[in-house]
């Protein structure tokens, strides 16, 4: 892996030649860019799209959490009520969820953050449903498909056909906080963007939505395990 230094920082850089029509840029990992580029674009191009993308970069990058040892994990909070974990090596990877426990086992170390996000991922889209379910109904808005996805540096999204798209880590956020992200995705279900009229409804939904955003954007992607 390359290093590249954008702002007076370094970061590890990986570079993917595929059979794309143009460049993709994200982050993975903390300090650690991945792009994938046409197989036969030159290198000095790719080199200057990176540098032109070096705000966005230097901006995204400070909303990654640094990896964890996730074998050392003893608690999580999902939706402010704490779940005990207990993780173990063993023989095979599992994740069982007990009522208030969270039972992880592993073979190997390296795949403790895949197993998390593999297993946590169905049980989290199920509580965004319910939850999303009853905050549509209370103005009967109605919605699209629900999914989730592992973003690093989104929370929601809202389609132009009305389907609505969350990080499943939004679950490990207070209450207040995750129904924040929610109410401002079905917002968007009635405005798209964010003029005064989106804001003014946001208030209608969540009357604390200032100091819920303002957190969010301090300390939402802290709270992301994986």
């Amino acid at each position: 892996m390359e290093e590249i230094s954008l702002r007076g920082k370094k970061y590890r850089l990986k570079i993917q030649k595929k059979a794309v029509r143009s460049l993709r840029l994200r982050l993975r990992n903390k300090n650690e860019i991945e792009v994938t580029v046409p197989q036969l674009m030159p290198m000095f191009l790719v080199q200057q799209f990176i540098k032109n993308q070096s705000e966005w970069i230097e901006k995204t990058n400070q909303k990654i959490k640094k990896n964890k040892d996730l074998s050392k994990l003893k608690s999580i909070r999902i939706l402010g009520e704490k779940y005990e974990v207990e993780v173990k090596k063993g023989l095979r990877e599992s994740l069982v969820i007990i009522d208030k426990k969270i039972f992880i086992n592993y073979s190997d170390k390296r795949k403790i953050k895949k197993l998390i996000d593999q297993k946590m991922r169905p049980w989290a889209l199920r509580i965004i449903k319910e939850k999303i379910s009853e905050l549509a109904d209370k103005y009967q808005l109605n919605f699209g498909k629900i999914s989730v996805k592992n973003q690093s540096s989104r929370f929601g999204s809202c389609s132009s056909q009305g389907n609505l798209n969350f990080n499943w880590q939004i679950i490990l956020f207070p209450m207040d906080k995750f129904e924040h992200v929610l109410w401002h995705e079905l917002a968007h279900l009635t405005i798209k963007n964010h003029s005064r009229d989106f804001w003014d409804l946001m208030a209608k939904y969540d009357p604390k939505y200032v100091e819920n955003r303002r957190w969010l954007k301090t300390q939402g992607a802290k709270m992301f395990l994986v």
